[in-house]
């Protein structure tokens, strides 16, 4: 029995972590309190300024749930408590996730919990809850639901609530007004100039389904808030930049002008040819044309863009006189020898001669033999100066 008893004593006390999870930060705007909160006291008065700044606030009644639940698990006197209120971003996303990781991640580092007591407001997402169950064990989870008075007058009011939500508060009001007001615009117009039918109105609703169910919109105003930026980064990050639009510009003009050619090679070699639906075999015949028409119209703007990347990435690593110049000084070579291949492929295709599937070959041995050499010498001769050269600098 003495052994027991001993045994007992030394046994160590359970760490357990009351978390309160607020996940659009509404202690954060509503009070200017930082989280993560802890602390028993602190969170009390967190609690409190957040119901006064907002009586209707469901958060501060988590928020009291947790200090209740504190005060009750304190009297036991059988484990170690801590209570922290950690919170996201308003809007959710992945900003918001990194914040709520980061404070998760903070509280435990100064209270190593064996386990954890997760109270909300409401259900979790999926990735809050995966961020939380990853760090420490979960034993139960609390949402609170504040007690309403069912009569007529409460919904009423409630009502009166959401109404201001959606017509005031952004984050809702540009889903709840906005996308309906911009398809009223659009239907409006359609019908004015007897443009409106069923399946215009269809992809009209498919597009706005589109873009907010793959975030599209989102990622537009992210985008546009970056450009924003442009003008405050360094010289070599905006010339990074303008680079890549350039690259990206000179692919889309590319592509427009392969289009081009094969329509320009359809109209004077096929002028009387079937349309695809009514005789798709005709064109399947035609394949080789087509597509050498598409390359040699497209190939050089290609290259173009390709080159320009190229040429930055070459101009970078002199600039930080690094052993990297090799890479883009022999994709300099590569680049050349890609385009007189893709042409002569092109050719080839669109002419169906001999001569041009000799150059491939030629230009496929010719290139294996000349990068080979020019890497030899890069490597043998360049690397070891620009060594030296960057030695002698550091002395």
């Amino acid at each position: 029995m003495n052994r027991l008893t001993v045994r007992l004593a030394e046994a160590p006390e359970r760490r357990t972590l009351i978390l309160v999870v607020d996940e659009d930060d509404d202690i954060g705007r509503k009070t200017g309190w930082k989280t993560p909160i802890l602390g028993r006291d602190k969170n009390f008065l967190a609690a409190k300024d957040l119901l006064l700044s907002d009586p209707e606030e469901a958060d501060a009644n988590a928020m009291f749930a947790a200090v209740k639940l504190y005060d009750d698990l304190a009297k036991s006197g059988t484990e170690q408590l801590e209570l922290a209120t950690v919170a996201g971003k308003p809007g959710g996303g992945l900003d918001s996730d990194r914040k709520l990781a980061r404070e998760i991640d903070e509280v435990l580092s100064g209270f190593p919990a064996d386990q954890c007591i997760v109270i909300t407001d409401g259900p979790l997402t999926d990735s809050v809850n995966a961020i939380i169950t990853s760090r420490v064990k979960v034993v139960s989870v609390r949402k609170l639901v504040v007690k309403q008075n069912p009569s007529i007058e409460t919904t009423w009011i409630l009502l009166g609530k959401y109404l201001r939500t959606a017509l005031f508060e952004f984050e809702y009001s540009r889903v709840i007004l906005g996308i309906p007001g911009a398809l009223a615009i659009v239907i409006g117009l359609l019908l004015q100039y007897n443009l409106l039918s069923p399946a215009t109105l269809l992809v009209l609703f498919g597009i706005v389904l589109a873009v907010r169910g793959f975030g599209i919109d989102t990622a537009v105003i992210s985008f546009l808030r970056r450009l924003q930026t442009i003008p405050y980064r360094p010289a070599l990050t905006q010339l990074r930049i303008y680079i890549g639009f350039s690259s990206a510009l000179l692919i889309v003009a590319a592509l427009f002008a392969g289009i081009n050619g094969v329509n320009a090679y359809v109209a004077a070699n096929l002028p009387d040819a079937p349309p695809f639906v009514q005789d798709p075999v005709f064109w399947f015949q035609r394949t080789g044309p087509l597509v050498g028409s598409f390359l040699l119209s497209s190939i050089d703007l290609v290259i173009i863009a390709v080159s320009i990347s190229v040429v930055y990435d070459l101009f970078y690593q002199l600039y930080l006189r690094s052993v990297r110049v090799v890479r883009p000084a022999q994709a300099i070579a590569l680049i050349v020898f890609l385009w007189a291949l893709f042409r002569a492929l092109g050719s080839y295709l669109l002419r169906n001669e001999e001569i041009y599937l000799t150059q491939m070959v030629l230009i496929a041995v010719l290139g294996v033999a000349s990068l080979a050499t020019i890497y030899v010498l890069l490597m043998t001769v360049g690397l070891p100066v620009l060594r030296f050269r960057s030695r002698g600098e550091g002395e």
